[in-house]
């Protein structure tokens, strides 16, 4: 279980995160929406421990990554926005580079690596030079970057950004798998896939929960347009 507890933040003057609270528990996929500007990155940043908050607590499990951070640090996959890569290595390389920074035994490097490039249909391009790759494949590598080690909580954002609607659907099965066994939070902007397969939605607006949305307690369509609207609306200053 993963408890947000009062979260605040401010870069500078400005106030990024007002008083987040929420929970996700295994078998959630809750996506994080909102407007340009709304803080959703920075609650994941926050939430990945690349950020420390002003005020709040983070708790995964019982641990805290201010006191414990190294054990959080194992217990998480994060995918950022930008989705960083050796470009130069193939996509095997890398992932195997990666196991072995995160201190996976050798033993299960074989195993681990196998079921990656199968969960994100990455086996064709395995002993490609990531450089040669289309940005959808980048992401897909950044995605099985992020769940090789099955972690505890799964942080993921815009992971469908680049990839086209039958690889947003492989990808939504993937997450409803690992989400048996981890929580899993996104930000996105794809309301169409996102209602397939998350279980809520949290619309942040100006650095607030604005508002909670369970899939199954509303109607289809009335939710999307409620979805649509919030992730629709442009914030000048960009995404923090």
């Amino acid at each position: 279980m993963l408890n947000i507890d009062h979260i605040s933040f401010s870069y500078g003057n400005k106030q990024v995160l007002k008083d987040i609270t929420f929970d996700v528990a295994p078998g959630e996929i809750v996506a994080i929406v909102g407007a340009n500007g709304a803080g959703k990155t920075t609650l994941l940043r926050i939430l990945s421990f690349v950020l420390m908050q002003d005020a709040g607590n983070v708790v995964l499990d019982g641990v805290d990554p201010l006191q414990l951070p190294v054990k959080y640090r194992k217990w998480i996959g994060y995918l950022s926005e930008r989705c960083p890569l050796y470009e130069e290595m193939t996509v095997e390389q890398f992932l195997r580079y990666r196991l072995r920074l995160k201190g996976e035994r050798a033993l299960r490097e074989r195993r681990r690596l196998t079921v990656a490039l199968e969960l994100c249909d990455l086996e064709d391009v395995k002993k490609s030079e990531i450089k040669l790759l289309s940005q959808g494949f980048k992401k897909r590598i950044g995605l099985a970057d992020a769940v090789m080690l099955h972690p505890r909580l799964i942080l993921l954002d815009d992971p469908l950004a680049s990839l086209d609607i039958g690889h947003r659907k492989q990808i939504g099965t993937a997450l409803t798998s690992l989400s048996a066994h981890s929580a899993v939070i996104l930000a996105g902007h794809e309301i169409s896939e996102m209602l397939d397969w998350c279980t809520r939605f949290i619309v942040l607006k100006d650095g607030e929960i604005e508002a909670f949305y369970r899939t199954g307690e509303f109607d289809r369509a009335e939710l999307k347009h409620i979805l649509t609207s919030a992730v629709s609306a442009r914030d000048e200053e960009g995404e923090l």
